[in-house]
């Protein structure tokens, strides 16, 4: 049970590591065809969320493979079948875990054809199925082939550092990625309190009846009837913009202390992070603007 426990860890820990460089490479090569940069200019791009060169979620697809696919000796149609249901799922509640931590989609196949959610879909679905039969008639044999050539206690150190590393890199990319969900909270608050005001202003004109204006009444009560009160929430709300647009600024720059480069790198990994934090900014400066003028 040890050793097999072990051996789990150390495929997750190869296939991981493989996932990354075949992402990363398609990703790279693709950017640079893309900008059409000279090959002079070609550089490798993370497609992972951790410093280590590892995807995990392609190191819980082997596994998912290796226990569900290789170990029973499936036909090729259940392969296939039994290869994409498990692999959606994996992939399908992966999104819902990187959701809760970061704030943010990591991946989105909304515009896709037949998806669920935006966190799988029928192309991506196919995908899976292949890498199911490439796993079980060519990967598995040959992994194991070539692992046979691998001193067992060898194995077994390569196995722990790496587990060591693993946990040392997991522990500090959650702390970078609490500090951007932190940050996208503060945006949330910060649209809602001008969300807020705005409704208190259309309530003020008789805009707002029964319910919409009640959920108002401690805003009116406590602030906006209150002259300094009011004052000094508006200076507040102007001061958290401004604090909101200089971390957004701040996560592009290169200056940054070990920690918050950590969070930039997480920040700029995520296309949808840095779009909904940017939108969210946007909003908000409209809306306040609004106010102002009123």
């Amino acid at each position: 049970m040890y050793k097999t426990l072990l051996g789990y860890v150390l495929m997750y820990f190869i296939f991981s590591m493989i996932g990354w460089t075949i992402e990363s490479m398609y990703r790279s090569i693709g950017e640079t065809f893309t900008e059409k940069r000279k090959l002079s200019n070609f550089k490798v791009i993370n497609s992972g969320f951790l410093y280590q060169p590892l995807c995990p979620i392609y190191g819980a697809g082997g596994l998912v493979f290796e226990v569900f696919l290789a170990k029973p000796k499936l036909p090729f149609w259940a392969v296939l079948l039994v290869g994409m249901i498990a692999a959606d799922i994996v992939e399908y509640f992966t999104s819902v875990v990187m959701e809760k931590l970061f704030n943010a989609r990591w991946w989105d196949y909304s515009n896709e054809f037949m998806n669920l959610h935006g966190r799988i879909c029928l192309k991506h679905t196919i995908f899976w199925g292949i890498f199911a039969a490439a796993y079980v008639y060519v990967v598995h044999p040959l992994y194991f082939y070539l692992l046979s050539f691998i001193p067992e206690n060898l194995r077994e150190i390569v196995t722990y550092v790496a587990l060591g590393i693993f946990l040392i890199d997991f522990t500090f990319t959650v702390i970078a990625a609490l500090d951007i969900q932190k940050f996208m909270k503060k945006l949330e608050s910060l649209r809602i309190n001008v969300a807020m005001a705005g409704a208190f202003v259309k309530s003020a004109a008789g805009d707002l009846k029964g319910k919409a204006l009640a959920q108002y009444d401690e805003f009116r009560d406590t602030i906006a009837s209150n002259s300094e009160k009011f004052e000094a929430w508006r200076n507040d709300i102007s001061s958290q913009i401004h604090s909101s647009e200089k971390k957004l600024s701040d996560l592009s720059s290169d200056d940054l202390s070990a920690r918050d480069r950590r969070a930039k790198r997480l920040f700029e990994h995520s296309n949808s992070i840095p779009q909904k934090a940017r939108k969210t900014i946007q909003e908000i400066k409209e809306k306040w603007e609004e106010l102002k003028n009123k």
